[in-house]
């Protein structure tokens, strides 16, 4: 029953068995009948055994470090950012509980079970190479080393720690209390301990937060980090311990993490309306965060992300919370343009100006003086039209179509598109200049796949308004209907979900929303395509997508039963989409052939 026939090691537990270290690796127990093999250490040899306060039997191998035994099996010894020196010779479990390890070529180590501590050479020992360790009845620790013998007095005068700094937004310094806003991602502790025996980098530190994880952590720096904590108070402990083991008093930080006044501030400003940020990922979270910090500047902003993320409600959202919030919102779909009027629209016209201006007409810019003006689809523009806007951006002045006077512009410009504008700069299709000065502020809105927890807020929150418009008892979804609506990818994004959910409230038979009122168009598409249809492109797959719905529509862009509805858009955004995409609609019967096929590749912009 030995698990070697090359015994090491002996010793005796408090129950009387008999623990034998192999010298090939493995340890047996003699219960004064048998011996018991036990498996799971490393193939090395067991150069010693101890026995805890505990009860728990520690191994020390030769190679493989020290293991634990529980009844259950074997564990490394391991503590939070330290290591031990795998050659170890010698073990000592003290009085007070602590264990102590020597190694040949790494000194000695000890540990309580939370926190590990290392003395060398430069801690008093005659040399690192340790071959015994032993207790005497007075406490001290005698280390046998291959430089002589080293007796070691463990110190009982406790070590002190202080905090040093909280950084959060800024540095506050040694404060006792703070508060800080639940926007604000990161929030840092720094401390240091300080001992009569121990040097500073050989100090080992004990922390939690409490109200987040009480655990007790170990770390052997200075510094602790917590990022994304959620709403609440929260206290920050830490203890120093010196080399022996010895625990400082608690350093204390009570935190507050409070709701972000900016972000009560945009709630508020959107109060009153019928749209309203949904959802509390961390990905919404920061554009949040975004848009309050940048509303109070006065600099462009650039709003960018697919169809349907929320560029508009982003733009009215940073015209609420800006110092021009008393003035005007203009917005202007560029998309939704004639070409040739583009200029007038926005500049506005003098009288005579062309064929048709009979009288002047004031432009967007002019309307929106003192507020904002909101540029929607900026990727549309033309040529001509982009060099005005960019004067505008640069100098702040402008001219009517057909005058001459120079007007002076007071307004703040945001800029939105779901188009590539540096693929569009580079095909040369959009100015380099004016796109690098919309680049004031860029926010990306991410689609709604990437944000996808926010979908069954979204979903309950859209239901519910629809619910009370047609004066409907909805009491929410099943299981399986939101499992659906976390599934699916939302091309459309929360527009598309918006959509589907309308409909879902129309046409439910009951309270409950059912899988089987939802009406997922990409699902129905993706279901008829062929495995060549899988492996298409983006832009190849978008543009068989569309010219499927165009064709169970009719080619019938506008209206309840148009391709724009069915994909949760507007028709301008659509018209765009087909534009950006080369789709032309076919002449007669041809219409219904080119949706069933793969249209021929045309060069774009990249999605």
């Amino acid at each position: 029953g030995l698990a070697s026939d090359l015994a090491c090691a002996l010793a005796e537990d408090r129950q009387g068995r008999l623990w034998v270290g192999g010298g090939r690796g493995g340890m047996s127990v003699y219960d004064g009948r048998r011996f018991t093999a036990l498996e799971g250490l490393p193939p090395r040899t067991v150069a010693a055994i101890a026995e805890d306060r505990d009860g728990h039997l520690w191994a020390a191998t030769w190679g493989g470090g020290v293991w634990r035994w529980d009844d259950q099996g074997f564990a490394p010894l391991a503590a939070a950012g330290r290591t031990l020196y795998p050659l170890a010779s010698s073990l000592v479990a003290d009085r007070d509980g602590r264990l102590w390890v020597g190694t040949w070529g790494g000194g000695v180590y000890v540990y309580d079970g939370q926190v590990l501590q290392r003395l060398t050479r430069k801690d008093g020992l005659v040399h690192d190479g340790v071959q015994a360790l032993f207790q005497d009845r007075r406490g001290d620790i005698w280390i046998a080393t291959e430089g002589g013998v080293t007796r070691y007095r463990p110190g009982r005068l406790p070590p002190g720690v202080r905090l040093t700094d909280v950084i959060a937004d800024q540095r506050y310094g040694p404060v006792g209390e703070l508060e800080i806003p639940v926007s604000q991602k990161l929030v840092a502790f720094e401390f240091e301990g300080r001992s009569w025996t121990t040097r500073p980098e050989g100090m080992a530190y004990v922390y939690r937060l409490e109200g987040f994880d009480d655990r007790w952590r170990t770390t052997y720096g200075g510094r602790v980090e917590y990022r994304d904590l959620p709403l609440g108070d929260y206290t920050f402990q830490v203890r120093a311990v010196d080399r022996d083991l010895n625990y400082s008093d608690l350093a204390v930080v009570r935190l507050r993490v409070a709701p972000d006044p900016r972000l009560a501030a945009m709630t508020q400003a959107l109060s009153g309306t019928a749209e309203r940020f949904v959802g509390h990922s961390p990905a919404l979270q920061q554009v949040q965060s975004y848009l309050t910090q940048v509303a109070g500047t006065d600099l462009t902003v650039l709003i960018l992300g697919e169809t349907g993320t929320g560029k508009g409600l982003a733009a009215r959202t940073v015209h609420r919370l800006s110092p021009r919030a008393g003035g005007p919102l203009i917005p202007v779909n560029c998309g939704a343009l004639p070409e040739g009027l583009v200029e007038s629209e926005l500049f506005g016209h003098e009288k005579g100006a062309f064929t048709g201006a009979v009288s002047r007409k004031l432009g967007k810019v002019e309307l929106a003086q003192g507020g904002t003006l909101f540029l929607d689809e900026i990727g549309d523009l033309s040529s001509s039209a982009q060099a005005k806007l960019l004067r505008l951006l640069e100098e702040r002045t402008f001219e009517r179509v057909g005058g001459t006077q120079i007007l002076r512009a007071e307004v703040r410009v945001v800029a939105a598109t779901n188009r590539d504008l540096a693929g569009m700069v580079t095909a040369g299709q959009f100015r380099q200049d004016l796109y690098f000065r919309l680049q004031g502020f860029t926010v990306w809105l991410p689609p709604l796949r990437q944000r996808a927890e926010d979908i069954p807020e979204l979903a309950v929150f859209f239901a519910g308004r629809m619910a009370a418009h047609l004066d409907k008892a909805v009491d929410g979804f099943a299981p399986t209907a939101l499992a659906r609506l976390k599934a699916y990818p939302w091309p459309g994004n929360v527009r598309e979900l918006e959509s589907a959910v309308q409909r879902a409230v129309i046409v439910a038979a009951g309270p409950i929303l059912q899988v089987a009122d939802l009406t997922l168009q990409a699902e129905s598409a993706a279901a008829g395509l062929n495995d060549e249809a899988l492996s298409l492109s983006p832009e190849e797959y978008e543009r068989s997508y569309l010219l499927q719905v165009l064709a169970q529509t009719g080619w019938t862009i506008k209206g309840s039963r148009g391709a724009a509805a069915r994909l949760g858009i507007s028709p301008s955004t659509l018209h765009g989409r087909l534009k950006r995409l080369g789709i032309v609609r076919p002449s007669g019967h041809n219409a219904l052939l080119a949706a069933g096929g793969h249209p021929p590749r045309q060069p774009g912009p990249r999605l």
